[in-house]
């Protein structure tokens, strides 16, 4: 297994700086693109296949698991915070009935009564917006605190698996959001 953490001169640890990894990304690539004298194509894929991999805090998160002996599955199933599971489903649900409807209207009169309702879905959705990036918040306040202990590969894959989560939720309600507002 390639550790991306050391192709790219970084320490392997839950958190890491982007703006690092992202000027010693472009630098690599400065000496390694296909286009250049001397460069490979497979070390610019591999290049590429790590800044994905350290860029996205779950598929970091797996990969240091990893290479701590621990695989890249949760041993246990990690259940989410099911209370904002259920609103997200139940809201982006209630969102795409609503523009359904909206679609199969003709009358003017309706579609202004319907707008009423439109809004209050925008409404409900901002505020989980807010609920869900705080739940983000405290993923990363808790993903920094990894750095604080040893790494223990279990608990990696449990705050890897929250990450996706959580990272889902947040583009669901974001893309419901959009929808509303069209």
């Amino acid at each position: 297994m390639t550790d991306f953490f050391s192709e790219f001169g970084l320490d392997r640890r839950a958190w890491i700086d982007l703006d690092v990894l992202k000027s010693k990304y472009h630098a690599l690539m400065a000496e390694s693109h296909p286009d250049k004298t001397n460069g490979s194509e497979a070390r610019s894929t591999l290049l590429n296949e790590g800044r994905k991999t350290l860029t996205s805090h779950p598929h970091r998160l797996r990969h240091l698991a990893a290479l701590l002996g621990g695989g890249t599955e949760s041993p246990t199933k990690v259940s989410p915070d099911w209370d904002l599971f259920s609103r997200t489903g139940d809201l982006t649900r209630r969102v795409s009935l609503a523009i359904e409807k909206k679609a199969s209207l003709t009358s003017p009169i309706a579609k202004a009564v319907c707008q009423a309702e439109h809004k209050q879905l925008e409404s409900d959705l901002v505020k989980l917006r807010e609920e869900i990036s705080a739940h983000l918040d405290q993923l990363e306040i808790r993903t920094r605190q990894a750095d604080q202990s040893p790494h223990d590969s279990s608990s990696l894959l449990i705050l890897a698996e929250e990450w996706t989560f959580a990272t889902r939720w947040s583009q669901s309600i974001n893309t419901a959001i959009t929808a509303i507002r069209n």
